[in-house]
């Protein structure tokens, strides 16, 4: 009896669900937007498919439409394909400069809406067109992939700080702290690469990070698991530490914000002679006084645009019980700031 009842609800629920073929219908993977060259307050909205052929190799397609909302953008591609689009798949969006520059948020919340989206797509600004970057051709495993893979290696494994659209998002909403988003640049039509951190005020992009300051940013507002700083000492010797873990806390009391980085790595490379003791520590002194240095920086040039990617508000919130978000913008333009950094380096990798 009990299998009879099971194998009824079985075929009810299953003629709920209405069927699809994946070799039916297009899969948004990719997603761009710029804004209209002719039309007022209209996007340029550009999607991305891939088509897998029977070699494994993949066939990049892109459609691209006009609208004022995302979905008159979505209606504008179906126009234009054989299939059905779904967005399911969906792996990275990318936001062109005067997108950015315009606010993305109505953007972003469109993508929230969508039940069918996953929070961990991955967000991008583009240093010129979205539609342009989309359209090239990068490695052999389609656009997005390729896209998606370069910006999650180099969070695991270089100096991105994680995001995603759920962390932008969240970002976006909590008071106390403004979010970031990974700078994209295309290189040539086969190679993609990343140039930079877009800083937000809210959801306008108001300044850009360039890659030179990626390390000290990354202290800042996340940690590393793996990664990796070159270290320029006396007598032109260099030392690149490899395998840095870091974490940060962060203090702030009325008028202070006091940033601690702890930091550990292994020198893998040393151009010197003979690599000490003695010259193990001149190594650490030196990246602690130069983090200190680039970091304070950091969140002096953050204080004159008027932006807290750092999320000391946020911070100071959770340490104050009755702290008035009111008072925090003219709190943070006096805000004084201090770094301290200690590092720890063994005297050899592997080897020892």
């Amino acid at each position: 009896m009990k299998k009879l009842i099971l194998i009824c609800l079985s075929l009810l629920l299953s003629g709920c669900v209405e069927k699809e073929i994946i070799d039916d219908i297009n899969i948004e993977v990719g997603v761009g937007y710029d804004l209209a060259e002719d039309e007022k307050d209209t996007y340029r909205g550009t999607v991305l498919f891939q088509e897998f052929q029977p070699d494994q190799s993949v066939i990049n397609r892109t459609f691209s439409g006009n609208g004022k909302l995302r979905q008159d953008i979505r209606l504008d591609v179906s126009k234009q394909t054989s299939e059905p689009v779904v967005t399911g798949g969906l792996k990275l969006a990318v936001f062109g400069p005067e997108v950015s520059r315009r606010g993305i948020i109505d953007l972003i919340d469109s993508f929230q809406r969508d039940a069918s989206m996953g929070a961990r797509v991955f967000v991008a600004t583009a240093e010129g067109k979205s539609e342009d970057l989309l359209s090239g051709e990068y490695g052999t495993r389609g656009n997005a992939t390729y896209i998606s893979n370069l910006i999650q290696h180099n969070i695991e494994h270089r100096d991105i700080p994680i995001t995603n659209l759920h962390i932008f998002s969240r970002d976006y909403y909590q008071d106390g702290k403004d979010p970031f988003l990974p700078r994209l640049k295309q290189s040539g039509n086969d190679k993609v690469k990343i140039v930079g951190i877009s800083l937000f005020h809210k959801d306008k992009e108001v300044a850009i990070l360039p890659v030179k300051d990626l390390f000290y940013f990354k202290l800042l507002v996340d940690k590393y698991s793996e990664g990796n700083f070159d270290v320029k000492l006396k007598k032109e010797a260099y030392a690149a530490v490899k395998s840095i873990s870091s974490k940060n806390i962060v203090r702030v009391t009325n008028n202070h914000a006091t940033i601690s980085i702890n930091l550990e790595g292994i020198i893998r490379e040393y151009t010197g002679d003979t690599l000490t003791r003695q010259i193990v520590g001149e190594v650490e002194k030196s990246l602690e006084k130069k983090i200190e240095k680039e970091c304070l920086r950091l969140l002096q040039q953050f204080q004159d645009l008027g932006i807290d990617p750092v999320g000391l508000g946020h911070k100071k919130k959770s340490q104050n019980r009755n702290f008035d978000f009111k008072k925090w913008d003219n709190e943070y333009k006096l805000l004084g700031f201090d770094v301290k950094c200690n590092v720890e380096i063994e005297e050899t990798g592997v080897i020892e």
